[in-house]
């Protein structure tokens, strides 16, 4: 079943996709309502933080001692998407008393410094999938009017492999993916994700002790800042290499100074509106 949204990017009709968010609180409702009933549907659904309703099949029910489990295939749509096509799965089973217990499996990652959306130790289940997958359970018990108490698996089979061309090995996310998501879709060709794993290294970088941000918009800037051609103490400076446009700038930064742009300018047509609009703009004693 087709997921029939789309988009305008740069003349082209893109079509959307469901984040890895929505995937693990589709895959958990359809595994709890197997679990609970003792049947499977063939596809599960629910309303995205978005407001949009995806509704995709439920590949692989399994009822075997007392677990339930299941999965549905990621669909990042148009976008390009290092986690498209994975199988994001969930097994729920029985536990004692009448509360909702969540962890990550197999191929799910664990949080490994601090900064993040999760705590150093947990699970990068980011918190709206967190919400949406209790939820979607939640919404089963209710239904059924069976409040007993269900833990959550989430994992994700190939999660460790793939987890490798994201972002996570750099943030510090070990062991596989992050179950993402805020709105609940994913938008082809949208900066939006950069725009918010930049604020992730921001909050990083505030949390190690970093009180100095310096950006730079490419890679001669960064080769010129790790070259030690400046005196930049290490345990107080960070710098990130990356800046499609002054609307993606941070609108608060951690550091408690006023940040430094470093680029050439003679490269970088519209420079100096560039660095107007990101120093006064958003950056600058904020």
């Amino acid at each position: 079943m087709s997921f029939d949204h789309y988009i305008q990017s740069g003349g082209k009709r893109l079509q959307c996709g469901y984040t890895t968010g929505t995937c693990a609180a589709l895959a958990a409702k359809g595994a709890a309502e197997l679990l609970l009933t003792g049947r499977a549907s063939e596809a599960v659904s629910l309303r995205t933080p978005k407001g949009w309703v995806v509704k995709v099949p439920l590949e692989g029910p399994r009822l075997e001692n007392g677990t339930a489990s299941a999965w549905v295939t990621k669909d990042g749509g148009d976008d390009v998407d290092a986690t498209h096509g994975l199988p994001i799965a969930a097994s729920v089973t029985r536990q004692p008393g009448t509360g909702l217990t969540l962890r990550g499996g197999e191929g799910v990652g664990r949080v490994t410094k601090p900064g993040l959306d999760q705590p150093v130790g947990e699970w990068a289940i980011n918190s709206t999938p967190r919400r949406m997958i209790l939820e979607a359970v939640d919404s089963v018990r209710r239904a059924l009017d069976l409040p007993g108490g269900l833990l959550i698996t989430i994992s994700v089979p190939g999660g460790q492999e793939a987890a490798k061309k994201t972002f996570n090995p750099h943030l510090g996310i070990e062991g596989g993916i992050s179950i993402l998501g805020t709105s609940g879709i994913v938008e082809p060709m949208s900066v939006q994700a950069l725009v918010d794993t930049l604020a992730l290294e921001l909050r990083q970088a505030a949390a190690s002790g970093a009180r100095r941000l310096i950006l730079t918009p490419g890679n001669y800037g960064m080769d010129f800042l790790g070259s030690g051609a400046l005196d930049l103490p290490p345990a107080t400076t960070g710098w990130i290499s990356w800046a499609p446009g002054p609307w993606t700038c941070p609108r608060r930064s951690p550091s408690s100074g006023a940040p430094t742009l470093w680029g050439r300018p003679w490269t970088a047509p519209g420079w100096r509106g560039f660095m107007t609009s990101c120093w006064w703009g958003t950056l600058a004693n904020s």
